[in-house]
């Protein structure tokens, strides 16, 4: 019920919550996954937020995302738009904890190419029930945004802060949207490669049967 689920509206009452100064930036922020290991009141509670999270995280831990489930592994993304519903599990070992969280308000990207469209990236979407897996070279190059807008996040707000933040998220979507394409094109290459082992061995047990009632 609605009444269960936490509702956070802004960046500024998401750092409240969480204990953290004033944000420097009002729509954006991104937070050090191990800031946040201390941070327990959180955990178990279903929570909806009026923006958009990006997380990458370094270390095994569990979260309800929807209807579905997902199981963090080392390098794996996960994506949420305003309104869905997480939840962190309880009961989970934060102490290895690595990585980052970027959250930014759909106000950020409006009247911009990237707010135009934010929708046609499919993995916001509660449908793409499968986090993005990436390999150190993937991981680099997220990373490598993630550092300028944590760069541009530190710097004074100015005229250029606007569309810097947008551009480093649009370029690390576009990157994320062409691995998670490499992710289900290997996993189908994989499927593939299943069935036609599969096939050739039922042919090659087929064949031998026929060859046996033909002895017979």
């Amino acid at each position: 019920m609605a009444q269960d689920i936490l509702r956070i509206k802004t960046i500024t009452q998401l750092h409240d919550i969480l204990g953290f100064e004033k944000p420097k930036h009002p729509l954006i922020s991104v937070m050090n996954v191990e800031d946040l290991k201390h941070i327990q009141q959180l955990s178990g509670v279903r929570m909806a937020a009026d923006f958009y999270l990006i997380s990458l995280k370094e270390h095994d831990c569990g979260m309800t995302y929807g209807r579905g489930h997902y199981d963090f592994e080392e390098g794996t993304m996960i994506f949420t738009a305003p309104n869905q519903v997480i939840q962190t599990e309880k009961d989970q070992d934060h102490s290895d904890d690595k990585g980052w969280m970027l959250f930014f308000h759909p106000d950020l990207i409006r009247s911009t190419t990237l707010g135009e469209k934010i929708d046609s990236y499919s993995f916001f979407s509660y449908e793409a029930n499968e986090a993005l897996h990436l390999s150190d070279q993937e991981k680099k190059i997220i990373y490598d945004s993630v550092k300028n807008i944590e760069l541009e996040y530190n710097t004074n707000i100015d005229e250029h802060s606007q569309s810097l933040f947008v551009s480093n998220l649009e370029l690390m979507l576009n990157y994320c949207r062409r691995f998670y394409n490499r992710q289900f094109h290997t996993r189908t290459t994989k499927q593939k490669d299943v069935v036609s082992f599969f096939e050739k061995n039922l042919k090659t047990y087929f064949k031998s049967k026929d060859m046996l009632e033909l002895a017979e």
